[in-house]
């Protein structure tokens, strides 16, 4: 359910949600602020030095920036730290 559910795939979504659009859409964030306010918002953590480099390059190497934040947004729901921890 959560790589392929209906619930996730919308939440990656940047037309279906509210969350990553409006992370997306913020004129006043950057691209690793953007990352890191998926992390806080999922893990409740800043990511570390490592984890925001990787992710923001990925981010900025896009030719789709909405669709490379749902992949991470997606990667985190994902993640064991999500599914162990919330």
């Amino acid at each position: 359910m959560l790589m392929n559910g209906q619930f996730v795939n919308d939440a990656a979504s940047a037309r279906r949600s509210m969350l990553l659009a409006a992370v997306a859409d913020a004129p006043f964030l950057d691209t690793t602020q953007r990352v890191e306010t998926l992390f806080l918002a999922t893990l409740s953590r800043r990511p570390n030095a490592e984890e925001s480099a990787r992710l923001s390059a990925h981010v900025r190497g896009s030719k789709d920036r909405d669709a490379a934040l749902g992949d991470v947004f997606w990667a985190l729901l994902n993640s064991s730290e999500f599914f162990l921890n919330h």
